[in-house]
């Protein structure tokens, strides 16, 4: 096995280690010795793999975000954007409503990252996807063509992220109930008319 191999897989087990003791004992009251002691290394090896426990959180936003797109991608090019919104919120359904625990602060570090990095349409793939998926959807007539799609593209987004913070703050209806609630609510307001 190569050192590559080994960092990876090192790495893996730190962020495996790392996601169970947040889940245990909170990101807050988490010991990086604990996280460390789970994954047979050292403290240091922590830190060479994650500065913080937020690159950890921001690790599982990139895991999420990977099968969002995954399953995005998997649709034709010109699939309509009704198919694709479903999926997503289907997809994003059934990886929280199970697991709950680390979304409060996996969204605090999506946002915080979203903040410096707003200027940017390529600075996390789940942008750049659903962009191009809004941008489609414009050429095809599905979008009211007055709004810039890049921008409603976060719009929507931000939406779902809400959607997700009411969610965990009251879990009185399903998870996908009220993400397609609110998918409604906003594709209601973008769609072009007669659409």
């Amino acid at each position: 096995m190569s050192r590559e191999e080994q960092r990876a897989q090192t790495r893996q087990r730190l962020y495996e280690c790392a996601v169970e003791v947040f889940r245990r004992d909170g990101v807050e009251a988490c010991r990086i010795d604990d996280i460390a002691t789970a994954a047979g290394v050292s403290r240091g090896s922590f830190y060479f793999h994650f500065p913080t426990k937020k690159h950890v959180l921001l690790a599982r936003m990139r895991e999420t975000e990977d099968q969002l797109c995954d399953a995005i991608d998997a649709l034709p090019d010109d699939a309509p954007l009704d198919d694709v919104l479903r999926l997503l919120v289907e997809t994003l359904a059934s990886i929280w409503e199970p697991d709950p625990a680390l979304l409060v602060e996996v969204c605090s570090a999506a946002l915080e990252l979203a903040a410096t990095t707003m200027a940017d349409q390529e600075s996390t793939r789940m942008r750049s996807t659903l962009a191009a998926r809004f941008r489609g959807a414009v050429e095809r007539g599905e979008i009211n063509p007055r709004l810039v799609p890049d921008l409603l593209s976060d719009l929507y987004l931000a939406n779902m992220l809400a959607a997700l913070l009411a969610w965990w703050g009251s879990q009185e209806l399903s998870l996908h109930f009220l993400l397609t609630g609110a998918t409604d609510l906003f594709w209601n307001g973008a769609r072009a008319p007669g659409v």
